[in-house]
């Protein structure tokens, strides 16, 4: 087990690491007036572009720090992802910061489309591991190989945080279906006071917000829906009947799972019974169920040194899940030897798992690629095997 300060520690140390080498930059160039949390801020076009003969590139103001980087809708994709795009088989999925790099994925899938997509995404930018532009973003295809945020919608649709420039930030978006209404949830970390006027997010308290929309054009205000510092990690959610069902990560290094009518009040806590190989603890999830069958897309942290791997693991209860399996993309494994598989997401198309798979690429590049896999058998909670390798 991981103790909750320990935890929380090292989370918010790599954040800031992450966020160190954008500081002065942010100081002198954002220069946004803040309301009250949660408003969709449009940061401020810069005054200065960098032209080349045919293709025009806006670099962000928040992104100044990071070298070339382009907004959306260019036709050119940034040369660190075209660098490796054969050789990962990634998947371009266009940012509002323009970086192409992204992590959180939740994807809902239509057959006969709605509101005109058969794919809907939530995802959050995450460009060499700066928690800044970690705002919830909405992305539809109908190939599901061609992405681009919807016809009228801009991104972010969770707005930018209004203690963005001294800490605070979103993260972990999921999309869920009430009845014909998409909810969109999301996880806001506020800024830690301090003195020094140093940046430094508060990652022992969560908070998660929804925003529900009709079209995925217009959505509403966002209603905060809880607050906890028990962990409440990477929560994913299902509506099944009249409930809200969601599962997350404890600091603890437990997975646990909570039920709500009305997504304001929740049952007490179930741990989940998640058999993983030793020196692994549940992270990052995504949820689904196929008929009387769950599927936990889990990714595991490796304690020892802040590396992540990818589970598939099945229940017909959704709190006992066994028959674990480590997922890569491929079979050549030379090819993952050096990758982290974050926060992924997964969907039950033409009776097979379907997959987007978050990956942190050397160094520190995040990206996508797709893979699918064979529909299993659920797991016999009476029967689970708790001898997982990797």
């Amino acid at each position: 087990m991981i103790d909750k300060g320990v935890f929380a520690l090292k989370y918010r140390f790599r954040k800031i690491v992450g966020s160190l080498v954008i500081i002065a930059v942010c100081a002198a160039v954002v220069t946004v007036s803040i309301p009250a949390p949660n408003p969709a801020i449009k940061l401020p076009v810069p005054s200065k572009q960098r032209v080349t003969s045919k293709n025009p590139i806006s670099v962000h103001p928040l992104a100044a720090g990071l070298g070339q980087v382009m907004l959306p809708g260019k036709t050119k994709l940034p040369a660190s992802f075209t660098k490796l795009k054969d050789k990962y088989h990634l998947i371009p999925i266009p940012t509002y910061d323009g970086s192409y790099q992204l992590t959180h994925p939740k994807v809902l899938y239509f057959p006969k489309a709605w509101n005109g997509y058969k794919y809907w995404m939530s995802m959050t930018p995450y460009p060499y591991e700066h928690d800044m532009y970690e705002n919830p973003s909405i992305v539809v295809s109908n190939d599901g190989n061609t992405w681009a945020p919807p016809t009228g919608l801009k991104n972010p649709v969770s707005g930018i945080p209004a203690d963005v420039k001294v800490g605070g930030h979103y993260s972990d978006p999921q999309l869920v279906m009430h009845g014909d209404t998409m909810e969109l949830w999301y996880r806001y970390n506020p800024a830690l006071p301090n003195k020094k006027n140093r940046r430094r997010p508060d990652n022992s308290v969560n908070v998660y917000y929804r925003k529900v929309t009709k079209d995925g054009i217009h959505w509403t205000g966002a209603q905060k829906l809880l607050q906890s510092k028990d962990g409440h990690l990477s929560l994913c959610v299902n509506y099944e009947g009249n409930l809200y069902k969601t599962w997350y990560a404890t600091y603890g290094g437990n997975l646990s799972y909570s039920e709500s009518t009305d997504a304001r009040q929740w049952s007490a806590p179930v741990t989940c019974v998640v058999p993983l190989p030793k020196g692994l603890v549940p992270y990052h999830q995504d949820m689904i169920k196929n008929g009387s069958d769950y599927y936990l897309l889990q990714t595991a942290e490796q304690k020892s040194n802040y590396t992540f791997h990818l589970f598939l693991l099945t229940s017909k209860d959704g709190i006992h899940f066994g028959n674990a399996q480590a997922l890569y993309p491929s079979k050549d494994m030379a090819l993952w030897k050096n990758i982290s598989f974050y926060r992924s997401t997964v969907f039950v198309k033409d009776n097979k798992l379907n997959l987007y798979v978050s990956m942190i690429i050397p160094h520190l590049k995040w990206y996508m690629t797709q893979m699918t896999i064979p529909l299993p058998k659920a797991a016999d909670s009476s029967k689970i095997d708790k001898t997982v390798k990797i």
